[in-house]
């Protein structure tokens, strides 16, 4: 249970046994915390006067005190927003931004504070990750794809329009968050209330700057254009990490998740897509996480078995990798879940049949692997 405003608080008192309180200012809440039921209960980053701090304490719970100076809030209760990321922002200078910042930091090898800082930042994300997904409004579909594709690129188009079908069939994208074909996943998503003719414009528009290192300036700028352009916000996630600190903030995810370990990055991002995962072409990170999904499916790790399409039946069919997931599937009686289709017609077909109507995961996401 977390617990990330006063006035949700307020609604569960005086039950807080096992909550996760977080980044509250309780200094001025006039609470009863003798009355209140806190064994167990976490409260990170909060700011409560000594006499309350002692009565919370005594009641059972741990205080864990605020971490200033860091350049980065341990203490989430929320997922990143693009405007969030953004921040300080100067105009051709990406550099600038808060994502960048941070950034700059996870370059370098952190202080024993600063490394039990960033398995908190990443345990808050968790915690707000599991939050967003119990309002998530359908299925959550993961799409996983090469971070390299240029915009403008068929495959670049191929998972807009995946993106932006998803999106209008109900279900809620989520990516890795980096650019490439989760750009254009996201892309779709923001697009899905737009005029059709907007996603050929927008990807008109984008590949004026096709990738990002030969210019960065020009890579973002004809991103935010577009989001200026067409303020459509259709919902979609993205689990970035820190980890590719050269890679851009992904423009067109209305919510961001992003870690500091990317281990756990990855492992999250498959564990939250219960409604299935679409694998587009990509390179060795794809391949990592063809496998990973497949273990966690063989293992039923988060108690369902969700759907693995394959999508580009010339690229995948006869493919090592399917050829090794199907085997391992067929082995533990799942072999109808992996599928290989040509089309989104085909993915959005496969789901309908095989996505199950499952709740969120609980918290956290990290389970191990046997």
């Amino acid at each position: 249970m977390v617990v990330a405003t006063v006035d949700e608080l307020r609604a569960r008192f005086p039950r807080l046994a096992g909550a996760f309180v977080v980044g509250l200012d309780l200094r001025d809440a006039a609470i009863d915390w003798d009355s209140a039921e806190l064994v167990d209960a976490t409260f990170a980053g909060c700011r409560l006067e000594e006499p309350e701090e002692l009565e919370v304490r005594a009641g059972g719970a741990v205080v864990l005190p605020r971490l200033d100076g860091l350049g980065f809030d341990p203490y989430r209760a929320a997922l990143y927003t693009n405007a969030e990321l953004m921040a300080g922002y100067a105009a051709g200078r990406p550099d600038t931004t808060l994502d960048a910042r941070i950034g700059e930091l996870a370059r370098t090898a952190p202080t024993p504070l600063e490394t039990l800082a960033r398995a908190m930042h990443d345990a808050c994300i968790d915690a707000a990750l599991v939050r967003f997904l119990a309002s998530a409004t359908g299925p959550v579909v993961g799409v996983m794809g090469s971070h390299a594709t240029p915009r403008g690129d068929t495959a670049y188009r191929d998972a807009a329009e995946l993106g932006r079908c998803l999106v209008r069939e109900g279900f809620v994208v989520a990516t890795g968050g980096g650019p490439g074909l989760m750009e254009a996943t996201n892309l779709g998503a923001w697009l899905a209330a737009a005029p059709d003719a907007a996603l050929g414009a927008a990807i008109a528009e984008l590949a004026l700057a096709p990738e990002y290192l030969p210019d960065p300036t020009g890579f973002l700028a004809h991103a935010r254009e577009v989001r200026e352009r067409w303020p459509t916000e259709g919902l979609s996630l993205g689990v970035p990490t820190w980890l590719y600190v050269d890679e851009p903030v992904n423009q067109f995810a209305t919510h961001i998740a992003k870690y500091f370990e990317n281990s756990i990055r990855e492992n999250g991002l498959l564990a939250i897509a219960l409604g299935g995962v679409v694998f587009t072409p990509g390179g060795s990170g794809t391949a990592q996480e063809i496998f990973t999904d497949a273990a966690q499916n063989d293992y039923s790790l988060y108690g369902v078995r969700s759907p693995m399409i394959f999508l580009g039946a010339s690229y995948f069919e006869g493919s090592g990798l399917v050829r090794a997931v199907r085997s391992l599937a067929a082995a533990g009686g799942w072999a109808d879940l992996v599928r290989v289709v040509d089309d989104t017609d085909g993915v959005v077909a496969t789901l309908r049949e095989l996505a199950p109507p499952v709740a969120a995961p609980g918290w956290p996401l990290r389970r191990r692997s046997r």
